[in-house]
């Protein structure tokens, strides 16, 4: 897995997390709201989608439910500040593969990027699950 889309709203965050990503050999693209997202979804048809979730006008879930339908054999992950238990479920629901908690380490971030491109040995990708989890920095 090397490309991935970024979005959020907080320019300041998605663009630093743009640069520590592409150090760590990623091509990534960045968007700054649901629209642009879905734009340059289709685009670059991104490995995986780094979601922030509380986004103003569509938020990450509605987002995520959108771009499932045209990329469903896609890696989602839920970067936000938020980890209480109605965001876990409507993330779970959402099927996103790892949820993040604000801030998070890089190293853990390009561990999780890293593990979704290869999958345990023995297992097909088709029945890797990440499971659900608050991983915090």
């Amino acid at each position: 897995m090397r490309e991935v889309l970024i979005v959020d709203d907080e320019r300041d965050a998605a663009d630093s997390l743009d640069a520590l990503l592409r150090l760590n050999g990623f091509v990534v693209h960045v968007a700054y709201d649901s629209n642009e997202a879905i734009a340059k979804a289709i685009a670059c048809n991104p490995d995986a989608f780094i979601l922030d979730l509380e986004m103003p006008g569509q938020d990450g879930f509605q987002l995520a439910k959108r771009l499932r339908e045209k990329f469903k054999n896609k890696r989602y992950l839920a970067l936000t500040g938020y980890s209480d238990q109605e965001h876990l479920d409507r993330a779970s629901i959402l099927e996103f593969d790892e949820y993040l908690v604000k801030p998070c380490k890089v190293d853990l971030l390009v561990s999780i990027l890293h593990e979704f491109a290869h999958p345990l040995e023995g297992l097909g990708s088709e029945t890797f699950d990440c499971g659900m989890a608050i991983l915090a920095g």
